[in-house]
């Protein structure tokens, strides 16, 4: 398949570069100085577990023409870019199927209202990471030397159809593994509430190491978590796919938060969490309104979720003072 990725951020950029390797007919997508230094310098990527430093030529562009003809477009780039993504992709009469994977948990209509259905399905890729001077720091297992991380695909409808099958294929010749998802929306969603918490929960506390030895905290995620359960069910959500999501509404608190105090004080979570809320703290603050759409529309009481959700905002609003205040001294120094 030809295709063309959207996003040169740290898994736009590995999934350019596995599939390069593997011998696709793939491009990456990239704008302004990043889009001029993977031309003079091609990709560069490091393995944030195992210090692997690659550097790769692939091919790049910085445009996609109404003319372009691609078989599979695969979209990765936070949800508060799609605005200007969207048109695009709406003019571009010869991609056959568009992918789009990443934070959705308000479902298809915006994608709908502009793209014909037929063209559209949905995933989330396995990792995380960051872009740092134009070069990508990135962890796709969630420890050294274990397995990659699944991306996960489905169709609107729930059906695998042929393309659903050779997108997986796609993936899978590039050592990439895939799980077929009967409903993404409810996936989606899901995710939404596990991460969206996690977020706050990271920022409030200061980073992830900081997170591990705050149980306080750590609590309040996970109570989050159980109050963004309930409202996802009272909204007739009911399949969560998620096993952790599982764990956190079963286990005892106690001991969901000694485990949660292991898991933060990691390599992973300073890279696959970590890296990723400091690059998107604008994304995390719209995910949370929309999960606070979901609340009013369910009727249920979410104090933890309201108190994570505010604290974000806050620390936003605080870091854009602090910046003003040192233009402003600047300024008049």
């Amino acid at each position: 398949m030809k295709t063309l990725i959207i996003g040169a951020g740290p898994l736009g950029s590995l999934y350019t570069y596995l599939f390069h390797k593997a011998g696709h007919d793939v491009s990456l997508l990239a704008r302004n100085e990043h889009y001029t230094y993977l031309e003079e310098n091609g990709l560069t990527l490091i393995n944030e577990f195992t210090n692997e430093k690659i550097n790769a030529g692939v091919k790049i562009t910085n445009k996609l023409d109404k003319e372009d003809e691609y078989d599979l477009v695969i979209v990765l780039v936070r949800k508060n870019s799609l605005e200007k993504i969207i048109p695009l992709l709406a003019n571009a009469a010869n991609v056959k199927h568009i992918l789009f994977m990443g934070n959705n948990a308000l479902g298809y209509k915006e994608y709908l209202e502009v793209i014909p259905s037929h063209k559209i399905l949905f995933g989330f890729p396995g990792g995380g990471g960051s872009r740092i001077d134009h070069v990508v720091h990135y962890i796709d297992s969630e420890k050294p030397g274990g397995k990659r991380i699944p991306v996960v695909i489905g169709e609107i409808d729930g059906k695998v159809r042929e393309r659903t099958t050779q997108i997986v294929e796609l993936f899978e010749s590039a050592e990439i593994p895939v799980k077929i998802i009967d409903d993404m929306d409810g996936w989606l969603k899901y995710h939404a509430i596990f991460v969206q918490p996690l977020a706050c929960a990271l920022i409030e506390a200061g980073d992830n190491y900081k997170l591990s030895k705050n149980p306080a905290v750590i609590r309040k995620y996970i109570r989050s978590v159980k109050e963004g359960i309930k409202i996802l069910k009272a909204l007739g959500y009911k399949k969560s796919y998620n096993p952790k999501l599982d764990l956190i509404r079963i286990m005892p608190e106690g001991l969901t938060i000694k485990i949660l105090q292991k898991v933060f004080d990691s390599k992973f979570s300073e890279v696959a969490m970590m890296m990723h809320v400091n690059a998107a703290k604008d994304e995390m603050i719209e995910l949370g309104d929309e999960i606070l759409h979901f609340r009013e529309r369910a009727g249920v009481d979410t104090p933890y979720l309201n108190s994570l959700i505010n604290s974000i905002k806050v620390n936003l609003v605080n870091k854009m003072k602090k910046v003003l205040a040192a233009g402003a001294a600047e300024y008049l120094g």
